[in-house]
């Protein structure tokens, strides 16, 4: 048996002190007052925090490896966030052919198969069918119009899909949706440039979620003498939407992140950091990386750029410095910046019953980290990986 010590113990509803979380065979068997030391494993936690590990459900790589990749690669990519506290991951998909992206697919199967050091959980589709006009870091060339029978070729080629991030304001935007809630599959608004009206109309065709809010998405704008609200708007308003937010105040300010944890609150607003390669990696100022997709993009003012500096291309942030960013700068209470690092992300997914909280039968994914959310400590499924 695994014993935790002198912890600030993290759950949805409190911090817990002056008790003891007991775990074994990867799992977390009892939270207590007393026990025994003898004969069993002392993990003394000196009063830093005990939290569940972070979720990640959209990021595109990290540790100089991409989703895109090779199986080998999205193990290294999913291990090099595991280090910083993130113990379940999506790998997240770029705009690409049908048949790449089955293929990168597959990958991921694999990837979840020989994969320790982190909580593969499936595959987040972002694109290929979202506007051209909200593209953002997409390549433009592999952005698509849905239709059944490209639809059914790509989310029937694998049970791993967990979401898919699409524009329902495109021609058929609306039957990704359809198609996606049949599966059981997530359906997020991205990259869309619709308005208030269709975003409202799409929770009626299976949306639930969408992607990065404020971060390639329509907001209010004038159209002729009259203001018209647009996907921010709809996502912050309709209580059928949970909403990501890329928390390294680099794509949004600290306002807008208190803004959107005051509309959503922590059970459906949750922090993505929509990171590339080069993300959980020390970058040097003015590195220039071409993707997978084709494009050039820059490392500056810590945040990837595309190459001409016309928009922003991803961050390089990693779970627990989001988590730092909404404690330490948004004020937002720690309790509810980790719920919207762990159980919320999970439960948009439906992989919240044994992940996301310390509680009796739940996964020994825990992690360890101080005032300034430095992360000391990392065990999944009761595997130790940073001590």
């Amino acid at each position: 048996m695994r014993i935790y010590i002198n912890a600030k113990i993290i759950t949805p509803s409190d911090i817990i002190e002056n008790k003891a979380v007991l775990t074994e065979n990867g799992k977390i068997i009892d939270i207590v007052s007393e026990y025994e030391s003898e004969g069993n494993e002392i993990i003394d936690c000196k009063g830093n925090y005990l939290s569940p590990g972070f979720a990640d459900i959209h990021v595109h790589g990290g540790g100089g490896y991409s989703a895109m990749g090779s199986p080998e690669d999205i193990v290294k990519m999913c291990t090099a966030h595991a280090l910083r506290g993130t113990t379940s991951i999506l790998p997240t998909t770029l705009a690409a052919p049908i048949e790449q992206l089955k293929k990168v697919i597959k990958n991921i199967e694999e990837a979840q198969k020989i994969c320790t050091d982190s909580n593969i959980l499936g595959v987040h589709l972002e694109g290929p069918f979202i506007s051209m006009k909200m593209k953002g870091a997409q390549s433009p060339e592999n952005i698509l119009v849905p239709t059944k029978e490209n639809l059914a070729e790509l989310l029937d080629s694998s049970d791993i899909i967990k979401i898919i991030g699409a524009a329902p304001e495109i021609e058929n935007g609306f039957l990704v949706g359809e198609e996606a809630s049949k599966r059981g599959i997530i359906a997020s608004v991205a990259h869309s440039d619709g308005d208030y009206s269709n975003t409202e109309e799409a929770l009626s065709h299976g949306y639930s979620d969408v992607t990065h809010i404020y971060s390639a998405c329509s907001g209010m704008r004038k159209i002729g003498i009259f203001r018209h609200a647009g996907v921010v708007e709809a996502g912050l308003s309709l209580d059928g939407y949970s909403a990501q937010f890329i928390a390294d105040l680099r794509h949004l300010p600290y306002g807008v992140l208190k803004l959107i944890y005051k509309a959503k609150g922590a059970d459906k607003a949750y922090a993505i950091s929509d990171g590339l390669e080069y993300s959980a990696l020390d970058m040097e100022e003015g590195t220039v990386i071409l993707q997978e997709n084709g494009l050039e993009v820059l490392y500056e003012d810590n945040v990837m750029k595309l190459a001409d500096r016309s928009c922003l291309a991803g961050s390089v942030a990693t779970s627990n410095v989001l988590v730092r960013n909404m404690v330490k700068t948004a004020k937002i209470p720690l309790i509810d910046a980790v719920k919207m690092a762990s159980l919320t992300p999970l439960s948009v997914i439906g992989c919240d019953k044994t992940k996301g909280r310390i509680e009796k039968g739940y996964d020994e994914d825990l992690i360890i980290f101080d005032e300034d959310i430095n992360v000391s400590f990392v065990t999944v499924n009761g595997k130790i990986i940073k001590s």
